[in-house]
């Protein structure tokens, strides 16, 4: 009898494991996040991204500036943006951790450049975390802190000290929510907002970016594609000015 019961309280417990009921041990730093962002969501996430936004540029709450840019990111870590139109031979591309800068189809300026958003928005979901986590790391964001905080009713983690330097990335989803960062120029925030089911993969369509509680820029993002491929071509900066999507 004692031994039928101990075996349906065991064939119990491992039912409600199964079915998650039993809570998962906390979080104790970023890397071990990052692995569990890239164990849900690496099968299934997209490598390949094309889309329009809408830029809109704010002064003081009133809007100065409004233009359509055109992006590509592939996987990993290569983003290319032209201003306005392909004509206009205005843009930049992030390859190799470097920010290549063209103007009229030239090149006018190399630098290295570690792209938060793109690492994180990206990058962090389809490429292993033992090639992020160091970029992450070289962003300045404390890997050892993380927590769980509320934002506008919703529990996100937030990774790093929010006095320096941190991410959030929803805590149900995991999805990537946003990035501060504190200097001596007071608080930089951005938030990627209104994610939707595109090809049912969920891509944040708007982008808004703050400066101590001020919003100075805002993205609307549309003729979003996902396509299976992007040309090398598309990255590489001596083919800046014959590049076209």
């Amino acid at each position: 009898m004692k031994k039928s019961i101990c075996t349906a309280i065991a064939t119990l417990a491992l039912a409600f494991c199964a079915l998650g009921v039993f809570a998962s041990q906390p979080l104790t730093n970023g890397e071990e996040l990052i692995g569990q962002i890239h164990s849900r969501y690496s099968s299934d996430w997209y490598s390949h991204i094309t889309f329009k936004q809408d830029m809109y540029r704010y002064k003081n709450d009133s809007l100065v500036r409004n233009e359509v840019w055109m992006v590509a990111y592939s996987s990993p870590s290569r983003l290319h943006i032209r201003y306005k139109d392909f004509s206009s031979g205005r843009g930049w591309l992030v390859v190799n951790d470097s920010l290549f800068t063209f103007n009229h189809n030239k090149l006018i300026g190399t630098r290295p450049r570690l792209h938060e958003v793109m690492i994180l928005g990206y990058d962090m979901y389809s490429v292993n975390p033992s090639i992020v986590i160091p970029k992450v790391v070289g962003l300045g964001i404390d890997l050892s802190m993380v927590r769980v905080t509320t934002i506008k009713g919703k529990e996100y983690y937030e990774v790093g000290n929010n006095n320096v330097k941190c991410f959030w990335v929803g805590k149900d989803d995991l999805l990537f929510h946003g990035i501060r960062k504190v200097d001596e120029n007071g608080v930089t925030e951005i938030f990627y907002q209104n994610y939707k089911m595109i090809y049912d993969k969920p891509v944040a369509t708007e982008v808004q970016y703050f400066e101590n509680g001020q919003m100075y820029l805002y993205e609307k993002y549309f003729d979003i594609r996902l396509p299976s491929s992007l040309p090398d071509d598309f990255f590489d900066p001596n083919l800046f000015s014959e590049t076209r999507w």
